[in-house]
């Protein structure tokens, strides 16, 4: 028995419910139910085909909208033709309110959909060369790739071929329709730029060269708070589609069925070991394939605003649509401006739009769309990302939508910044939708005790990039009340304005940060800042930038706090040594008297964090917390 044999044969034990009804599914006979649920109504509908079937068709029943389904449509790579995306406006004023999501996986939402209206909203669709088809449960999803491929300047290897020579190995292919153990990401990156979010793919190709060959370099297992890891593999753009047949069967043939939870590439690879799992790669392929090559992806990902120079001759406008929210009258209006100036549009993952092929960018910025979705936005809503929520999602938390924009919107007028990039990346639950760990800043909807009630609120994470070979975010600020947390990132985001390097985006800024400073650091500063700003005092800490890979750890951390605490409030030094842990020096005298009055609560708490014996000393920030919550001062 292989690797893979054995693995599989151990998580079979037990099958999860889903299986048996997948087992059941055929695709011809689920559509004639569909269409004759458009006849019964929904109350005919069975649980079964609410809860699973429909989704294999991209149809999904929403409790937050009832008797509304939402209609996710497939748009591989994001692009739309200016007919296509006419017909997708068309369906979403007539069946649907109006109201269309962009999502960051390069689709199209539709919503408050009928039954009854659905089979001709669809037909419209496929008329169109649209389909909804296997864009949720256990499918092969939208396949992303950079929405400038085959026109960026920086774009290498066009991957639109490869993309349409994948997608037609599932799409619609029964023997692929629901016959996966889980869902499976896709994604192809031929540009110096990762703006599709290569690294969060179960199955990614990302640009690399190798002996002076351009192709990509093979990474395999993301999910939401786990990056692809590298399959050490070297693959040419005409090994792609079998490369990709070779994983999925892998996938489809081994993979887990039993926990949901479990049952995603990224697990399987973990109990074979991903050394094993390439050795099966290249034995499903029939040849093997030479070890990866030099990842080029180093350029910083997301969306670009403004204008973007394309390899043609012509240029790109981007649209920022904060959030994602958009509507059908909106998207007629962006085919009209694209077919104005001959060109097309592609959506985003960071769920903006742009309008390519422009030739005459005074009389495009003209249009109504560009009034209403800036090209030049403020820097808090260029890259804004922010999944359902609660008014559409059953899994939201919080609203979300609303409340990244109202942050947006909050630190565009608190805290203004030109020339820069901020990535705030918002998921209304856990499962992480608004991939907020690919984010500068990450915000997951939770739950907060708050005096004796449970209100609404966030978890922040720090440190998410898309260069490079990318990284995931970890937490900085555990449940923090929802309606404060802006006041939070507001602290972080005066320390980016005052010490940041010309044009320097918030990722390479945290980077310098966190290269000096650990999180709880980092956290701290924002909580003491946000206290002192709302108590209306001067107090604040700042961090010295002046060196680089300090590494510090949390007592030392304190120490310099406390020296900058004293320094700001007495006018003296501490010490006479800024020695973190020097003894037998003179200390300096601390006296209530010497510390202005409305700092008196924090009189206690400051002269611990410089005390003349290290061992007195804090040691943890979370020791500070503790000691001000109980003085009445919660940070």
């Amino acid at each position: 028995m292989t690797p893979l044999e054995q693995a599989n044969a151990d998580r079979s034990v037990k099958r999860h419910k889903t299986e048996t009804i997948k087992d059941a599914f055929n695709a011809e006979s689920a559509w004639e139910r569909l269409l004759g649920y458009a006849q019964s109504g929904y109350a005919s509908i069975s649980e079964d085909d609410k809860d699973f079937v429909l989704k294999s068709f991209g149809i999904f029943d929403r409790p937050a909208t009832p008797e509304r389904f939402m209609i996710r449509v497939r748009i591989p790579g994001g692009a739309l033709s200016a007919d296509q995306a006419s017909v997708l406006g068309t369906v979403a004023q007539t069946f649907g309110q109006d109201y269309i999501d962009i999502t960051t996986r390069q689709q199209i939402e539709l919503r408050y959909l009928r039954i009854e209206d659905i089979p001709e909203a669809l037909r419209m669709l496929e008329d169109a060369g649209l389909t909804s088809y296997q864009t949720g449960v256990d499918n092969f999803r939208n396949v992303l790739i950079d929405p400038l491929d085959g026109l960026a300047m920086d774009n290498i290897i066009p991957c639109r071929d490869m993309l349409e020579g994948i997608q037609s190995v599932f799409l619609k292919n029964p023997d692929w329709i629901t016959t996966l153990p889980r869902k499976f990401n896709i994604g192809i990156n031929g540009s110096l730029s990762n703006r599709c979010n290569i690294f969060g793919q179960d199955f990614a190709l990302s640009l690399a060269q190798k002996e002076g060959m351009y192709g990509f370099n093979l990474y395999l297992g993301g999910r939401v708070g786990s990056l692809a890891q590298s399959a050490d593999m070297f693959v040419r753009p005409d090994q792609a589609i079998a490369l990709f047949v070779a994983v999925a069967t892998l996938f489809k043939t081994y993979g887990f069925r039993d926990n949901r939870n479990k049952n995603r590439l990224k697990f399987l690879i973990e109990s074979v070991g991903m050394e094993t799992f390439r050795a099966a790669i290249e034995t499903q392929l029939g040849y093997p394939l030479p070890y990866e090559g030099e990842s080029l992806c180093s350029l910083e990902g997301g969306d670009h605003y403004g204008k973007i120079a394309l390899n043609d001759g012509t240029f790109a406008l981007y649209a920022a649509v904060p959030s994602g929210v958009f509507s059908g009258s909106d998207l007629i209006e962006a085919a009209r401006t694209a077919r104005s100036q001959n060109g097309a549009i592609r959506l985003t993952i960071e769920q903006n739009l742009i309008i390519t092929g422009i030739c005459d960018e005074t009389s495009a910025l003209q249009s109504p769309l560009f009034a209403k979705y800036p090209n030049r936005p403020s820097a808090y809503m260029a890259n804004l990302i922010a999944c359902a929520g609660t008014e559409h999602c059953p899994f939201g938390v919080i609203p979300n939508k609303p409340d990244a924009i109202s942050m947006g919107e909050y630190l565009s007028l608190t805290v203004p910044i030109e020339d820069a990039k901020v990535r705030l990346y918002w998921s209304a639950c856990v499962k992480g939708c608004g991939i907020h760990g690919a984010g500068d800043l990450g915000f997951v909807g939770c739950k907060v005790p708050r005096n004796g009630k449970t209100v609404l609120g966030v978890d922040i994470f720090i440190g998410g990039t898309l260069s490079g070979e990318g990284g995931e975010g970890h937490l900085l600020l555990k449940g923090i009340v929802l309606e404060e947390a802006k006041e939070y990132v507001a602290e972080l985001m005066y320390l980016y304005r005052d010490l940041r390097r010309p044009k320097e985006s918030l990722e390479k800024f945290i980077a310098r940060l966190q290269s000096r400073y650990t999180n709880f650091a980092i956290a701290f500063m924002m909580r003491w800042n946000r206290r002192m700003r709302l108590e209306s005092m001067e107090a604040m800490v700042t961090p010295s930038l002046k060196s680089f890979g300090s590494n510090y750890h949390e007592n030392e951390e304190i120490f310099a706090f406390g020296l900058q605490l004293v320094h700001s409030l007495t006018g003296s030094k501490a010490y006479d040594t800024e020695e973190p842990f020097a003894e037998g020096k003179k200390p300096f005298a601390f006296h209530q008297k010497t510390f202005p009055d409305a700092y008196a609560p924090f009189y206690a708490v400051i002269e611990r964090m410089v005390h003349p014996h290290p061992l007195k000393r804090y040691t943890v920030f979370t020791e500070i917390l503790s000691d001000l919550k109980e003085a009445g001062y919660e940070l």
